[in-house]
């Protein structure tokens, strides 16, 4: 699968299609960002594509702003990304997202599959007309999970699908698209989360999980080195309470 298949379960009208490719001086343009980083948009993005402009004339879904201003979306932004051997991709996903100044779906090209990265923006409070990162970036492999799961992704994306209230609505749902996706490589279940706080609850999940996956790791090396009788007792019973833990925490990722 290819990041232009993703492009395509959107199903956007024909009046959204850009297909303009990004000049990456556009992008180290950017103030915040430092020479490192510049060497990374440089050396690391092999072609980045501007593929559609979700804008409320287009497609009849009215733009948002909020009432102070802080989040000002006049348009979506739909991106495909092929990177070079070695680049840092996750860096390079949340260089993009502060780059352009409109939420955009970002889709990366990775052996495994297509890799979709959201990331929720507002109006930064020390420059002025710029926008700034809420949270890092969400991102999630369509090569993770099995193909019964990734078509059902697919299905879930398409712009016809989304709450159309505003555009900041149809991110969000993008946003609660890609992490059931995120969910599913865990569980191996497809489920949208029925809110933006239960989406965001299972995010807060998925990092304890995999935290304490982590940890449950290191104590079974330590336990297999570990001579002592009680200190072995010791590191099994901090075993079993994150395990438990554990299980709370996928537990919370079926909650929607």
């Amino acid at each position: 699968m290819t990041p232009d298949a993703v492009v395509e379960a959107l199903q956007l009208p024909a009046d959204c299609a850009v297909d303009v490719r990004v000049p990456k001086t556009q992008l180290q343009a950017h103030t915040g960002f430092s020479a490192a980083d510049r060497r990374l948009l440089q050396d690391g993005i092999d072609t980045l594509c501007w593929a559609a402009a979700i804008r409320p004339d287009a497609v009849g879904i009215p733009a948002y702003t909020t009432p102070d201003g802080s989040r000002r979306i006049p348009e979506l932004q739909v991106m495909t990304l092929q990177v070079r051997s070695g680049a840092k991709l996750t860096r390079l996903e949340e260089l993009l997202h502060r780059a352009v100044p409109y939420p955009i779906l970002l889709v990366s090209e990775q052996e495994s599959g297509p890799r979709i990265s959201v990331a929720l923006k507002r109006m930064s409070y020390t420059r002025n007309n710029e926008v700034t990162l809420d949270t890092p970036p969400v991102t999630a492999s369509v090569g993770d999970v099995p193909m019964p799961v990734g078509d059902a992704f697919l299905s879930a994306l398409q712009l016809d699908r989304q709450p159309r209230s505003d555009l900041g609505t149809v991110y969000e749902g993008w946003l609660t698209c890609t992490v059931a996706l995120c969910v599913a490589a865990v569980i191996g279940e497809f489920t949208l989360a029925g809110t933006l706080d239960a989406a965001q609850a299972q995010l807060t999940a998925l990092a304890d999980s995999s935290r304490l996956e982590a940890e449950i790791s290191k104590l079974l090396t330590q336990i297999k080195k570990e001579k002592q009788i009680p200190r072995r007792i010791e590191l099994q019973d901090q075993i079993k309470a994150k395990r438990i833990a554990l299980s709370a925490a996928h537990d919370t990722l079926r909650v929607v």
